[in-house]
């Protein structure tokens, strides 16, 4: 049997509402405005954070899979491509499958490439994603009253009131051998907890955050950033934080970026992906923005106030969803 391939990301794009391309995403302030793109005049909130001068979804994704084949120089036209969308393009974009599994479904579609790459299967593949802020998710986000009524999402905080949408575009090249970073752990897991709820105790994502480690035969204390998926609201950021702590003795560096750039549901794995790798190629680990003051539940090491300097080069982005499905991404910086 054939020793399992590195697996590298050799190109990336991105859009989220800070910008275009991986620099624009470090930024500390976040992007929430009034929305403008639809009415929301009978809607309980009114924020989010909308990217400007974009085309149509399908547009935006054609670029970001351009982008990203241009700058790991392979062929589009003969390169795999794995879709993350809420629904399938109405556009053939030749891909082999879209994944459609709510917020872990760009980082589910990363696994997938990343073990046929590993595997053999498959020398290179294209993962790409996206989620522009629109008005139907919109409205069924706001009547479950899961959106942040003042404006802003606060990963981790006392008194946190909620999540807000996102627009977030990603494309990322995966090949075997070496990159602009490494794949070096992927897992999935679920909580079969309840349909909406995770499990209080974070059980199915300190599994999926445990084999990933096994996977990149690493030890815990090995990381030296987190991107969570911590969305601001109550259930899902303490049971986030129950499974950090069951899994690492003493947390490292964590923050959630969606408090910046927004959720971007189903795209919303890659989109952290990329802005993890960029933060650990420049050495720059994001702030956690919007903490109003410590929550007890959440007793974890965030990074406030400034960026911090990255301890080691490897990182991890997690993701959970609704259904109890989870997934942990372990990177390399390059």
């Amino acid at each position: 049997m054939s020793e399992p391939r590195p697996v590298s990301i050799t190109g990336l794009s991105i859009l989220t509402a800070l910008g275009r391309g991986p620099e624009a995403q470090l930024a500390s302030t976040a992007a929430f405005t009034e929305v403008e793109r639809f009415d929301t005049g009978n809607r309980r909130v009114h924020h989010a954070a909308t990217a400007v001068d974009v085309g149509t979804l399908e547009e935006e994704l054609d670029l970001a899979i351009a982008n990203a084949c241009g700058q790991a120089g392979v062929d589009r036209s003969t390169t795999p491509l794995l879709l993350a969308l809420h629904t399938a393009p109405s556009r053939d974009f030749g891909q082999r499958r879209v994944y459609t599994s709510a917020c872990v479904s760009a980082s589910t579609a990363v696994a997938d490439a990343a073990t046929l790459i590993r595997t053999g299967r498959a020398d290179r593949i294209v993962v790409a994603a996206g989620y522009l802020v629109e008005p139907h998710q919109y409205a069924l986000f706001d009547a479950g009253r899961a959106l942040s009524d003042d404006g802003f999402v606060r990963p981790f905080s006392l008194n946190r009131r909620g999540t807000l949408l996102g627009d977030g575009v990603a494309a990322v090249v995966l090949q075997a051998g070496e990159g602009l970073a490494e794949l070096a752990g992927w897992a999935r897991a679920g909580d079969a907890h309840h349909p909406c709820q995770p499990a209080p105790d974070g059980r199915g994502l300190a599994t999926a955050i445990q084999a990933a480690l096994r996977k990149a035969n690493l030890p815990p204390d090995a990381i030296a950033y987190i991107n969570a998926n911590a969305t601001g609201t109550n259930y899902s950021d303490a049971a986030e934080a129950a499974a950090l702590n069951a899994v690492f003795a003493n947390s490292p560096p964590v923050s959630s970026t969606k408090a910046v750039h927004g959720h971007a549901l189903e795209a919303s794995g890659l989109v952290e992906l990329v802005v993890t790798v960029q933060a650990l190629r420049d050495g720059k680990l994001p702030v956690n923005a919007g903490l109003l003051a410590p929550d007890p539940d959440c007793a974890l090491d965030l990074i406030l106030d400034a960026p911090q300097p990255a301890g080691s080069p490897y990182g991890m982005t997690l993701n959970s969803a609704f259904g109890g499905a989870n997934t942990a991404l372990v990177v390399r910086a390059g």
